[in-house]
């Protein structure tokens, strides 16, 4: 729209007065008119922002900052973006293809926005050398061009931290690399999981959603796919200037803002062990009350309480296998929860309903499939052990397998054998 109004403005004036207003705009314009750069009068920050209240906040954000201070223009420079307006985001995001953009903005607007988000936010200017600086400046002015900005993104291999620890890495030669390549991290399971410590819910379905790519061990240099991580590696970083000099690679640290009423994050990440055996325990209570009564000629109630858990386990399992073998997302390759939740679990529904209309042998074909998926989760079991395939997927088999086991003709009967039940 600024564009398409322009003429309008310029058509009245005669030649020399718009030729008057185009020198006044570029007299306004320091940085036409600004010295070459050398690099000495630009000034780098890392800012690392804390945890935000929207799920996608909750890994943190981080940015660079460079400010010419000879004219005072300071920009933001941030690969964390995208638009939640454009027509093909959901469809995009469902298949793993989401695009993300680099932008520049004014530093200060956005430091005032994060302030009133209520996030932390630390600065650490960097020591680089004159030249690592101007080179840095160049590449980001460069990637933020409409034709260069967007990327693909990827939450642990690509993303706005690996962008950022990447151009850091170029303006030290490779020795961030070097450094940090060989310092073994933990995985990246654990290491997304611990900044869903406090919202362990979503960070248990998010778990179970990826597959046994992200519980390979990491380096510390993949680990910097978390913002924290990476602002502490640079805290106490160290590299050899061209004078052959071991220099800290920040100089300075500044504590923005910080923000008290967040419950703040343990060392460790603690998988929610004790809710998993407490929910499961309550589940199978429950199903096997069911399945008892149902013995007794209840049916009704047994084969609601299987259509309910045939559709819950057949919805999420379709989702599992959707990821697994239609999309990009690569985590969620070959998981192994699919042995657990798969679609197989919907047959449960019509053989429920015709069990509950008819009784008979559709009990038979209940029980039938209830032991497929048992049996199935037991492979899953033994195949982690006598194999190299891991997956840290214990809070799903804890919840899981005696819920199934509960639905299955083998509990009562065992319950029978030892005068537990009549």
């Amino acid at each position: 729209m600024i564009f398409k109004s322009a003429p309008a403005i310029i058509a009245p004036m005669k030649l020399p007065r718009v030729c008057i207003f185009f020198l006044f705009l570029l007299f306004l314009s320091p940085s036409l008119f600004s010295q070459e750069l050398t690099g000495e009068e630009l000034e780098v920050r890392l800012f690392v922002i804390g945890q935000g209240d929207p799920l996608y906040s909750l890994w943190g954000h981080t940015g660079l900052a460079i400010k010419n201070t000879n004219n005072g223009k300071d920009v933001f420079y941030d690969f964390g973006n995208f638009y939640f307006e454009d027509d093909d985001f959901f469809s995009n995001f469902a298949v793993g293809r989401l695009l993300y953009i680099a932008w520049a903005a004014y530093t200060d607007p956005y430091i005032r926005s994060v302030k009133e988000q209520q996030r932390d936010l630390t600065e650490y200017v960097l020591n680089l050398s004159p030249m690592s600086k101007l080179e840095m400046y160049q590449a980001l002015n460069n990637k933020v061009k409409p034709e260069n900005r967007t990327y693909l993104y990827h939450h642990y291999n690509d993303n706005c931290s690996t962008r950022i620890r990447d151009y850091i890495d170029n303006a030290l030669s490779g020795q961030f690399l070097d450094k940090t390549e060989i310092q073994k991290g933990k995985t990246f399971r654990e290491s997304f999981l611990l900044f869903t410590s406090n919202s362990k819910l979503a960070g248990s379905i998010l778990s179970l959603l990826q597959g046994p790519l992200i519980d390979k061990p990491i380096s510390l240099w993949q680990e910097m796919f978390l913002p924290d991580v990476l602002g502490d590696v640079v805290s106490d970083f160290t590299y050899i200037d061209d004078e052959g000099k071991e220099v800290p690679l920040v100089s300075e640290l500044n504590v923005l803002n910080k923000v008290n009423k967040r419950k703040p994050l343990p060392t460790e990440y603690q998988a929610p062990y004790g809710v998993a055996i407490i929910v499961s325990i309550v589940l199978t209570t429950l199903i096997l009350l069911m399945n008892i009564r149902s013995l007794r000629g209840e049916r009704k109630i047994y084969a609601l309480t299987s259509i309910t858990v045939g559709f819950l386990l057949g919805i999420l399992g379709s989702v599992l296998l959707f990821l697994a073998v239609f999309t990009d997302h690569t985590y969620s390759y070959n998981n192994l929860n699919l042995f657990m939740i798969n679609p197989l679990a919907f047959f449960a529904i019509p053989a429920a309903i015709m069990y509950w209309k008819k009784g008979g042998k559709w009990r038979g074909k209940l029980n039938l499939l209830w032991m497929i998926q048992i049996i199935s989760t037991l492979l899953m079991i033994l195949l982690k052990i006598l194999t190299p395939i891991k997956q840290s997927n214990h809070i799903e088999i804890i919840i899981i397998l005696p819920m199934l086991m509960a639905f299955s003709p083998i509990l009562p009967v065992l319950l029978r054998k030892i005068g537990l039940l009549r």
